[in-house]
């Protein structure tokens, strides 16, 4: 049995010797919690407020533009200055976000405006935030450490989202949205507190090929690192260089992952899955209409890929010994985005049930390997932007899936729709195999020395 564990069980020697890499794992536990409980119960207050899965997937493709925005803007910032900093003033900004939500459901008509408003906010400083601390993570870990790592963090995800939706469901059935609101603010806090006890965590400066290869770059760096005393003119210059600045460094983060076919493959993936297999926008309406179920339901199925994740979470030691990473990523996804067929044909609450615990699974295995790949292929100078176009692709595929999803629901039927967007995620995904740099990729921990 222990020959089992040690050989299958997850890795969790990091959580015991590396102090910063524990305290990262705290904040991310309690924040994933709060923010899988706000999910619920933002959308069920939106369903409830206008009986609509498209004005949830609308809010959603709002939050999804904001996000793309804050991914990019948070992952050039994280490049450049300390990621302590970033997390923390990101993370403490967001909690006004959640405070101002909470006030919103206790006033007598809660203000759907304001949702909107609201949620746009915590969206981009969210998502900034998150830039640098996927940054942080491969830098206060080594190289070989890399695979257990990232099974580690994917079990940050799926301990906060195993539970969280489900007591979000109950306690918005018995009590009310606000309450959950101002649990999640509480999350927030005690989650800053644990964060705030990393060191400072500066990125790498870029090695002298790239200066040389660039020197215009490092040019307009000191001309746009202040403004000048005195005039608008002056001031809009320097926000227009700052810019321009942005511009080139996300530039160089899209031809990189062109450049490595690796890294621009794992990225394509997860676009496809989220863009055609994500079906949680019609949950809400899936539980109304198909399984005639209420808010406990909903909350329930919303935990539901949470304990399918971290049953695989808890079994991953197995993917530290594998080096075909890319082919096991193609497959896994084909086989979660099946799941997501299966579960739109659900016709009882515990099939569906078991559908999205399935679907989960894939998919933390699957992040487990993306993050394994993308980190050790990715040098530390670029990894927040890399990190930021990794979550800004997911951000744009749930953007448009959304609502697109939700349109495809009021012709065909919730059901209908998430089963035929599963089998096109599948057929996609699958057809990945043809990519050459997909099949002959072998995994190796100082790869990233060669990208």
């Amino acid at each position: 049995m222990i020959d089992f564990f040690l050989r299958w069980g997850i890795d969790v020697t990091l959580l015991r010797s590396n102090r910063v890499f524990r305290a990262l794992f705290i904040g991310r536990v309690l924040t994933v919690f709060g923010l899988s409980m706000l999910v619920v119960t933002v959308n069920v207050q939106i369903y409830a407020l206008t009986g609509s899965s498209l004005h949830i997937a609308l809010v959603n493709s709002v939050l999804g533009v904001c996000s793309v925005a804050g991914s990019f803007i948070g992952g050039a910032i994280a490049d450049r200055v300390d990621r302590r900093i970033v997390i923390l003033t990101t993370r403490g900004l967001a909690v006004f976000g959640f405070a101002a939500l909470a006030l919103n459901a206790m006033l007598p008509e809660t203000s759907l405006a304001a949702i909107y408003v609201i949620t746009a906010f915590d969206a981009a400083i969210g998502s900034a935030g998150a830039a640098a601390f996927g940054a942080a993570i491969p830098a206060v870990v080594r190289a070989e450490e890399l695979p257990a790592t990232g099974a580690i963090m994917a079990l940050s995800i799926d301990l906060g989202a195993a539970a969280a939706p489900a007591l979000a469901g109950v306690l918005i059935a018995r009590f009310d949205p606000a309450l959950v609101m101002w649990i999640v603010v509480g999350l927030g806090i005690v989650s800053w507190l644990a964060i705030c006890r990393i060191p400072a965590l500066p990125p790498e400066p870029a090695d002298e090929a790239d200066s040389l290869r660039d020197p215009s770059a490092t040019a307009a760096s000191l001309q746009a690192s202040a403004p000048r005393a005195g005039t608008a003119a002056t001031v809009t210059g320097w926000l227009r260089g700052h810019l321009r600045q942005l511009r080139t460094q996300t530039a160089e983060a899209w031809a990189f992952s062109r450049r490595d076919r690796v890294v621009g493959t794992v990225l394509l993936i997860g676009f496809i899955q989220i863009l055609f297999a994500s079906p949680f926008v019609l949950i809400p309406e899936f539980v109304a209409t198909a399984l005639g179920g209420g808010n406990t339901e909903v909350g329930l199925l919303y935990s539901a890929p949470a304990c399918g994740a971290l049953l695989a979470g808890l079994s991953s030691g197995w993917i530290s010994g594998r080096s075909r990473l890319s082919v096991i990523v193609v497959v896994v996804f084909t086989a979660s985005a099946l799941g997501v067929a299966a579960f739109g044909q659900s016709t009882s609450l515990w099939l569906a049930f078991v559908f999205l615990a399935v679907v989960g699974t894939g998919d933390v295995i699957g992040e487990i390997l993306r993050f394994t790949i993308i980190s050790s292929r990715t040098p530390d100078r670029l990894r927040g932007r890399i990190t930021g176009l990794w979550q800004a692709q997911a951000t744009v595929g749930d953007t448009l899936g959304g609502p697109l999803l939700s349109l495809a629901a009021r012709v065909l039927g919730a059901g209908a729709a998430i089963s035929i967007g599963g089998v096109i995620a599948a057929v996609l995904t699958c057809a990945l195999l043809a990519r050459s740099a997909v099949r002959g990729h072998i995994h190796s921990n100082r790869e990233k020395e060669h990208a």
